[in-house]
């Protein structure tokens, strides 16, 4: 289990602290208040699973899942990978150049939080009516994530399509065949 530093502004302290305190039946804690603008970020946990509120585009929304771990350390693992292949031909040309795979040798830290396995999901679109309104004060990203908690619906399953079909979706390949000319498209059916 990965400990989480606290990083809450001491102007978003009394915010998070009505929040949690509104919602500690549920097991709320920030890890991160309601910092930034386009867009607004805050998460942490809510009981055994991460949330992440994101307000950007006049659209603000609330995810609550699981990270994947198996797929960021495939992400990891590939990544340092790259860097050390970057440093071994001393290949300056990339954005950061050497700096950049020397960054990449580390773990990265940064996303172990991110329910990247959305369990429950909710979204508010036209909040302020501004197009591209990216900028909460503090009471309004409070308002905004007691309105997210009580939207709060079942994740939409996500569907894991392999290459040859993203290729079809984009018109780059066509449907296999089979050796009568027929179209082989895969059953809606789970076997």
């Amino acid at each position: 289990m990965t400990r989480h530093h606290r990083n809450i502004h001491p102007s978003h302290t009394a915010v998070v602290a009505r929040l949690e305190e509104k919602y500690a039946h549920l097991g709320v804690r920030f890890y991160q208040g309601f910092a930034g603008s386009v867009p607004v970020q805050a998460y942490g946990r809510i009981g055994r699973r991460f949330f992440y509120f994101r307000f950007r585009g006049d659209c603000a929304s609330l995810t609550i899942g699981s990270p994947d771990r198996r797929g960021d350390a495939a992400r990891y693992k590939a990544q340092r990978v790259k860097a050390l292949r970057t440093l071994r031909r001393k290949d300056d040309s990339g954005f950061f150049g050497l700096y950049g795979a020397l960054r990449d040798l580390r773990r990265g830290t940064g996303q172990e939080w991110y329910p990247s396995i959305p369990v429950r999901y909710a979204v508010i679109n036209d909040v302020t009516g501004e197009r591209y309104a990216g900028c909460l004060e503090q009471d309004e990203a409070e308002a905004l994530f007691v309105r997210l908690m009580e939207d709060l619906g079942p994740a939409r399953k996500q569907t894991r399509v392999g290459r040859h079909y993203r290729l079809i979706a984009r018109g780059q390949r066509s449907w296999p065949m089979n050796s009568s000319g027929v179209i082989q498209k895969p059953s809606k059916r789970r076997p």
